[in-house]
């Protein structure tokens, strides 16, 4: 990973080398004002879950954790590790405020705080979100109960997915954050194409966790059926933008 964080960091594209209309204005509408966008609630909400001792038997679908490891593990060590950072956080806020997203798929809930992320971008969310090990879906749940606009299922996501209540399905984000091995995330990229519309976002979570990663991603940016990727380094972004010239660009936040 430091190897793909020292090629990301040296990369010479940024605001000045976008020749794509949809995104500079991505830039300049989510990039550059996400640093300073206000989610003191959800670092309250992290502080919480910080300082929550409790445990749960942790069952893990995907390419597991660096950090935590074995069955019983406590939530503060699983919101520390697995927890999308508040930088991340706030560009995820300002990404649903500015593009007024309604609807979202978020894949992979645990211990909540990408869901209170997104719902501070926009209060008006509907957000379904998914989460494999039933413990902490049990867990979140708890913590997002006292929000009607969410919808938390729990069960493994290709098998959540393949539900009848999904087959119509069109969402303005689909956001992707679990499983972190090449063909679930490939699978997953291919639902979303199938659900998505010209406008909307798909966000991949750690694009360089690993070489399984990294491989997926680059097979993405190559899709023929998507015109517009983004390489923020922890998140990977497509749009379909049919109307745009198929490019690949790496914006530095």
């Amino acid at each position: 990973m430091l190897k793909s964080y020292l090629k990301y960091r040296t990369s010479p594209l940024n605001a000045h080398g976008i020749h794509s209309t949809c995104v500079f204005e991505f830039y300049n509408a989510v990039i550059k004002l996400a640093k300073k966008r206000d989610t003191t609630k959800v670092e309250l909400f992290r502080k919480k879950l910080y300082g929550d001792k409790s445990t749960v038997r942790f069952e893990d679908f995907g390419a597991g954790s660096r950090k935590n490891k074995g069955e019983i593990r406590r939530i503060s060590e699983i919101a520390k590790n697995a927890g999308v950072k508040p930088k991340y956080g706030r560009l995820l806020a300002q990404l649903l405020d500015y593009y007024e997203i309604n609807i979202a798929l978020e894949l992979g809930t645990s211990v909540g705080l990408g869901a209170h992320y997104l719902l501070n971008g926009n209060e008006n969310l509907h957000l379904i979100t998914i989460e494999g090990c039933q413990a902490i879906a049990e867990f979140s749940q708890k913590q997002l109960d006292s929000n009607a606009n969410i919808e938390l299922i729990n069960g493994e996501f290709s098998e959540v997915l393949s539900r009848e209540q999904f087959s119509d399905s069109k969402f303005d984000l689909i956001y992707i954050d679990g499983n972190h091995q090449k063909q679930p995330t490939l699978d997953y990229f291919q639902f979303a194409l199938n659900h998505m519309h010209d406008e909307s976002f798909i966000i991949f979570d750690d694009i360089h966790w690993s070489d399984e990663m990294e491989e997926a991603w680059q097979t993405i940016i190559e899709d023929n059926r998507v015109h517009v990727t983004m390489d923020l380094f922890q998140f990977g972004i497509v749009c379909l933008r049919k109307g745009q010239r198929k490019q690949h660009f790496v914006l530095k936040y």
